[in-house]
Formats: C-alpha cells, sequence, structure tokens
C-alpha cells in the first residue's frame, strides 16, 4: 500500500472522525462543568481536555499540511514542499504526543467517571470520549506502525 494511500484513510477516517467528535467533547464537558459548577476535579479535567484538544488540533495540521504532503511528494516523485522543520524531531514529538494524549484523555475519562452523578449527559459524554479512545488506538497503530516508518524511508530517498 503506499504512503498516499494510507494517509488518505487516515484523514478521511480517523481525523474526521477527531474533528467531528472532539467539538463535542468540548460541548458536552461544558454543559456538565455549567450543571456542576462546585465540582473542581471536573474542571480540572475540562482544563486538561482544552489542553489535550488544542495538542491534537496541532497535530493534524502538521501532519496534513506538512509531513504528509512532504511523503506523498517524495513519493511520488515531484519536489516536496520547504519547511523548516526537523521533520525526524516532529516525528518523535508526534509519536510521544500520541502516548501522552491519549493517556490524558483517558484520565479525563476516569475523573468524570468517578466524580460526576450518573446522568444522560454523563453518559453521552463518557459514550463520545469511549469512541475517540477506541478510535484513537487504531489511528495511532496505523501511524507508529506504517506512515512514520514509511515517512522516514522516504526522507532517506529525499
Amino acid at each position: 500500500m503506499s504512503f498516499q494511500t494510507i494517509v488518505e484513510d487516515i484523514m478521511s477516517s480517523h481525523h474526521s472522525l477527531l474533528r467531528r467528535e472532539l467539538p463535542k467533547i468540548t460541548e458536552q464537558l461544558h454543559d456538565l462543568v455549567t450543571k456542576y459548577p462546585d465540582n473542581e476535579a471536573l474542571a480540572e479535567a475540562q482544563q486538561i481536555y482544552t489542553k489535550v484538544r488544542s495538542k491534537v488540533e496541532t497535530h493534524l495540521r502538521d501532519e496534513e499540511t506538512v509531513l504528509f504532503p512532504i511523503g506523498i511528494a517524495i513519493e511520488s516523485g515531484t519536489a516536496p514542499i520547504p519547511t523548516e522543520m526537523n521533520l525526524r524531531e516532529r516525528l518523535a514529538e508526534m509519536e510521544k504526543e500520541h502516548d501522552g494524549c491519549g493517556k490524558a484523555l483517558a484520565g479525563v475519562q476516569v475523573t468524570i467517571s468517578s466524580t460526576v452523578p450518573e446522568s444522560e449527559a454523563r453518559e453521552r459524554l463518557l459514550a463520545t470520549i469511549q469512541l475517540v479512545q477506541d478510535d484513537f488506538v487504531e489511528h495511532v497503530e496505523k501511524e507508529n506502525s506504517k506512515v512514520h516508518p514509511m515517512f522516514i524511508e522516504l526522507l532517506a530517498l529525499s
């Protein structure tokens, strides 16, 4: 399978899911924080989630505007877009972000489960987070085991 085919699959399935579901989590979390304003653990979970979302959105942007286009260009034999980004360093950072974001999101989920009373809103939020978590596992596996090694090989050819 080509680099382009793999990254197009990742963008159309996993990145689109994140773009659709992360704003839902933000909204659902806001609604719970509004309903339980004295729940400090929930307020902290919201702050952590806001940071995670920002990291994920930066990560997606770097992939879609720099890393993926460069890999596709090299693979197709065309000149890649110029960048001042150290691509190997950014790949290493991205793998750390995969781990960190997954762990942080799991922590947010545990905090909500353990500190917010059961309700339809809580269950809807937990289900949305679980959907993202489940997809994230497959997404990260594809990137860490396929995309990143292929990208490193392509860089070596350029």
